[in-house]
């Protein structure tokens, strides 16, 4: 943590600290996906983009929620909304084209109204990229996770 001062305000900066290596281990993640890369996510130096990366923590984030909540993705569905409160994604080591990204999920914490999903992607057996993303479970403000929600997501736990 650092407290900066400019134009006489003062502020604090934090940081998150590197990951546990424990959780660079495809096998911690109970839920698991092969993704390919793609040519367009390329960066100019010929590695596959932050931002590539960052949407692949996305697409299997996807797949969890999708298991828990069915409902979620379809418009006018009477179900809660889930709400990013926080994401902090580690670029632990690149990747390059053309690549298969293994990635694995699991729940890291579950609270009153939110849980902590955390990701990983592996490139032949190596972590290049780690992410812990708050989702908060909403219906016009945050509501307390259903007895059914709380278990499904306790199966889903990673595995240490």
């Amino acid at each position: 943590m650092t407290t900066t001062s400019h134009d006489n305000l003062s502020f604090v900066v934090e940081t998150v600290g590197r990951p546990d290596p424990a959780r660079m281990h495809l096998p911690v993640y109970p839920v698991t996906k092969t993704i390919s890369s793609r040519y367009a996510d390329l960066d100019p130096n010929g590695h596959l983009n932050n931002v590539a990366l960052t949407a692949m923590h996305e697409d299997i984030r996807a797949t969890l929620n999708y298991q828990i909540f069915p409902l979620v993705h379809i418009p006018g569905a009477d179900t809660v909304r889930l709400l990013i409160s926080q994401n902090v994604v580690h670029f632990l080591a690149e990747a390059h084209w053309p690549a298969t990204i293994e990635a694995g999920i699991g729940v890291a914490r579950i609270g009153r109204t939110s849980f902590v999903l955390s990701s990983a992607l592996f490139d032949d057996q190596r972590c290049i990229s780690l992410s812990d993303t708050v989702v908060v479970t909403a219906q016009d403000r945050p509501v307390p996770l259903s007895e059914a929600t709380r278990s499904a997501l306790e199966a889903l736990q990673l595995r240490g």
